[in-house]
């Protein structure tokens, strides 16, 4: 949303008229009056940027003195240091995950599977990790017709693997563990996935 010139100026003008009074402001709260005038100036900018989306409320004084309370308190969180980690913290390898990884063998046999259409989508884009939009130049079709393909190539792709399988995954989505639902499951013809 674009602000028009007229309260462009109106909040500058409020600006100019509350300046001394919010640069004594942010004198109290840090020590450098250097920085202090860096944090109006920061603050300015934020006001700015929330006007041109639209965001100025009718009370501007009140707004200014707010974003110049976070201004301050964003301040001293940058400034905060950091607590070292432990030196015998091991970083958690994410190519480590092993059921991921035997899960994601069994994705191929099953995109296989899938109808040549979505199949072939599927295989450029998630397993040659091309783009839709090269993968819609080679095909001669709009990259909507990709992205769509894609989309629902994915969905049976995910109605199909949970046929198979159970997936136990954990609050941030990693695959813990799965198992086939029979021995004889079509997500594992290589039998690699058990």
């Amino acid at each position: 949303m674009s602000t028009s010139p007229t309260r462009r100026e109106d909040l500058a003008k409020q600006y100019q008229s509350l300046r001394r009074g919010m640069l004594s402001y942010l004198r109290k709260q840090v020590t450098d009056p250097a920085v202090a005038e860096d944090l109006l100036h920061e603050v300015f900018l934020k006001a700015l940027a929330a006007d041109e989306r639209g965001d100025t409320p009718t009370n501007i004084s009140g707004w200014l003195y707010t974003i110049a309370r976070h201004t301050v308190i964003d301040f001293y969180r940058a400034k905060r240091p950091m607590a070292a980690l432990p030196d015998d913290l091991a970083m958690e390898d994410p190519g480590n995950n092993l059921s991921e990884q035997a899960l994601a063998e069994c994705l191929r046999p099953l995109i296989e599977q899938l109808p040549p259409l979505y199949r072939e989508t599927l295989l450029a884009a998630d397993l040659h990790n091309k783009t839709l939009r090269a993968i819609a130049a080679e095909l001669n079709v709009s990259v909507s017709a990709v992205k769509s393909r894609a989309s629902r190539g994915r969905k049976m792709l995910k109605e199909k693997l949970l046929a198979c399988c159970s997936i136990d995954v954990s609050r941030s989505g990693e695959v813990v563990d799965f198992h086939p639902h029979h021995s004889d499951s079509v997500c594992a013809p290589n039998k690699d996935c058990h």
